[in-house]
């Protein structure tokens, strides 16, 4: 009787061992999971600020080619520079107050 216990208790410790095993290992991946979570995330507000900065010079590429461009478009790219005039002024009005 006391064999069989002892057995049991044997294998308990085995399963148990595995377990924690497992679990440790279930962490170090976990670990390294988060770490490369942090990374793409770094990567991706990098890549974001990248695409906003891209955007800003294809705008102003656009408004200069509009520019030099024929009556249509001088008039669209005078809008334009309309427009960011007025924000500008408005900003200036913020400042101001």
């Amino acid at each position: 009787m006391t064999n069989r216990y002892e057995e049991l208790i044997n294998a308990f410790e085995k399963k148990l061992r595995k377990l924690i095993s497992e679990y440790q290992s279930l962490q170090t991946q976990n670990n390294k999971l988060q770490a490369e979570l942090a990374q793409k995330h770094e990567n991706l507000i990098i890549a974001h600020g990248e695409i906003l900065e891209l955007r800003k010079k294809n705008e102003h590429l656009s408004l200069a080619n509009q520019l030099s461009g024929s009556g249509e478009g001088r008039a669209e790219a005078k809008k334009q520079i309309d427009r960011m005039v007025r924000e500008i002024d408005q900003c200036l009005a913020l400042l101001d107050d």
